[in-house]
C-alpha cells in the first residue's frame, strides 16, 4: 500500500521563492552567472525530488518512508507507538503536521495526506501499536 506524502503550502513557497530569487539574480547579475547557474542546478537537484518523491510504502511486514533521495524503513512488528507532532526538527517530511513512528530501536518521522489509512493499515498488521 502506498500513501502519498503531505507537502505544506509553506514548503512550496520556500522552494518557489528560493528558485525564483536565484533565476532572477541569474538574469540580473552578469558577474555571478556561473555561480548562480551552478546553485540553481544544485538546489533543484535536491529540492524538487522532495516535492515529488514523497510517500510511505507498506509492503509485507515493513514500512518504508521515501522522501526525495532519502529512504528509511522499519519492520511493522517493531513499531510500538505512533503519535502526532509539529516538531520542526529535520526529518523526512515537507509539512509540520508530522507523525512519529516509534519502534523498539529506532524512530521515523513522516507527513502523510491520509493518516487514518496509514493507522488502519499498520494496526491491521500489528494490533499492538499504540496510536495517540
Amino acid at each position: 500500500m502506498k500513501i502519498k506524502g503531505k507537502v505544506a503550502i509553506w514548503y512550496w513557497a520556500v522552494c518557489i521563492l528560493a528558485e525564483g530569487t536565484m533565476v532572477y539574480s541569474f538574469f540580473v547579475d552578469q558577474e555571478a552567472r556561473i555561480f548562480l547557474g551552478i546553485s540553481i542546478v544544485f538546489m533543484s537537484f535536491f529540492m524538487l525530488p522532495m516535492l515529488f518523491r514523497n510517500y510511505v510504502l507498506i509492503e509485507d511486514n515493513q514500512i518504508r518512508v521515501v522522501f526525495g533521495f532519502f529512504k528509511d524503513s522499519m519492520e511493522i512488528s517493531e513499531i510500538c507507538e505512533i503519535y502526532r507532532t509539529h516538531n520542526p526538527l529535520a526529518s523526512t517530511a515537507a509539512s509540520l503536521d508530522r507523525l512519529v513512528i516509534k519502534g523498539r530501536r529506532q524512530e521515523m518521522m513522516c507527513a502523510v495526506c491520509d493518516k487514518e489509512a496509514l493507522f488502519q493499515e499498520l494496526t491491521k498488521r500489528n494490533p499492538g501499536i499504540w496510536i495517540h
